[in-house]
């Protein structure tokens, strides 16, 4: 399928640099008020299964509860981080400051307090971790006083090196008389589960109240999730035929990323074919491109 197939069965014009003129959306020749499919952190298309639902509901007690350290971990594509972006969206501003810190890959203690500061709005920022942690409890300090609790969301936390693994045993140590002082909910692949069964990090393991791991999804959350991001988008019926749900979870293996990125694929094979639903036999076009372009063909 070329640009310019998919340009003429979508209704779009390319001009030379393939720039479309009067573009119209390819979701509106589904009728979609939106693409359902999207590979972004769209909260208002997040779809609660009952291991999403409690996840949420044991953090949202951790942080109220004021628990120093929550984990949330799963494969890749799971929904970790959607969960942890519906969790800051709800948190009341009037109660509580959130922090969102994304993870590079080896990331240390230095880096980690640094990140965490920054997005504190604290300009001067001293170079050792000592100091740094010093800032840190006196920003917590500062907020508690004023009856706010600092929630601290670390994305790609298996990215962490060892030292600032061990740094947040530290923060999980900041607290007044009668309470914490920060909570920190790691989000992370489950790698970083398996780092911390080993006694190198038993102290840091023995401070994390709650541990939730998101699984795949079964075939009938799979329909589901899909059914949902459908209406969400004001879909009409039938546009995925009733047999490709099958399909879908067969060649997802139920994980959202991944039936994100076939449907939309479909989507465009949809739109080549000039076909007007999903069927079998374009979902397994598609999975066999995904295939071939991974080298397993």
């Amino acid at each position: 399928m070329t640009q310019n197939q998919l340009a003429y069965n979508s209704g779009v014009q390319l001009n030379h640099s393939g720039v479309g003129q009067n573009y119209v959306s390819w979701t509106s020749k589904f009728n979609l008020s939106k693409n359902p499919f999207k590979d972004t952190l769209d909260t208002d298309l997040f779809f609660r299964t009952r291991q999403h639902e409690e996840a949420l509901v044991k953090i949202r007690i951790g942080i109220e509860d004021q628990h120093a350290l929550l984990l949330l971990a799963g494969a890749s594509g799971t929904g970790k981080t959607i969960v942890s972006q519906v969790v800051l969206k709800a948190l009341d501003p009037a109660f509580f400051e959130p922090v969102f810190v994304f993870v590079h890959p080896g990331m240390g203690k230095g880096a980690l307090l640094t990140a965490i500061l920054s997005e504190l709005g604290v300009e001067k920022i001293a170079r050792y971790a000592s100091k740094q942690l010093q800032l840190l409890q006196e920003k917590a300090l500062a907020l508690h006083a004023n009856g706010k609790r600092l929630v601290v969301v670390i994305d790609e936390a298996h990215f962490l090196k060892a030292d600032a693994l061990h740094i947040l045993r530290t923060l999980s140590n900041l607290e007044t008389e009668s309470e914490k002082l920060v909570t920190v909910l790691l989000v992370a692949e489950d790698i970083l589960r398996r780092r911390l069964n080993s006694p190198y990090y038993a102290s840091l393991r023995s401070r994390i109240m709650f541990s939730m791991r998101l699984l795949n999804l079964t075939f009938e959350e799979t329909e589901q999730y899909i059914k949902y991001r459908l209406l969400k988008c004001k879909a009409p019926a039938h546009l995925i035929e009733e047999d490709s749900y099958h399909v879908i979870h067969h060649f997802s293996k139920g994980v959202p990323r991944e039936i994100n990125r076939l449907l939309y694929n479909a989507f465009m094979e949809t739109i080549a074919a000039d076909r007007f639903s999903i069927s079998p036999e374009i979902l397994r076009n598609v999975s066999h491109k995904f295939a071939f372009f991974h080298g397993k063909n």
